[in-house]
């Protein structure tokens, strides 16, 4: 009976072991692709206009808008 216990104990550490690795395996390819999207956003972000081909351009300049405060 002892040895079904301690092959349990085995089994149950061996489960653990390998669900913190998954787990810190996880975190660091987050991290990394946090780390990618930051960097896209930050030269976005320099920008003040799209350029005037893209659909994203504003058809008038929003500062010039009344309605802002």
């Amino acid at each position: 009976m002892s040895e079904a216990i301690t092959e349990k104990g085995k089994s149950r550490r061996g489960f653990l072991v390998k669900m913190g690795l998954g787990v810190a395996a996880l975190a660091a390819i987050s991290t990394g692709l946090v780390r990618l999207g930051g960097s896209g956003t930050a030269e976005a972000a320099g920008q003040e206009f799209p350029e005037e081909e893209s659909i994203f351009h504003p058809a008038q300049d929003p500062r010039s808008d009344p309605r802002r405060v």
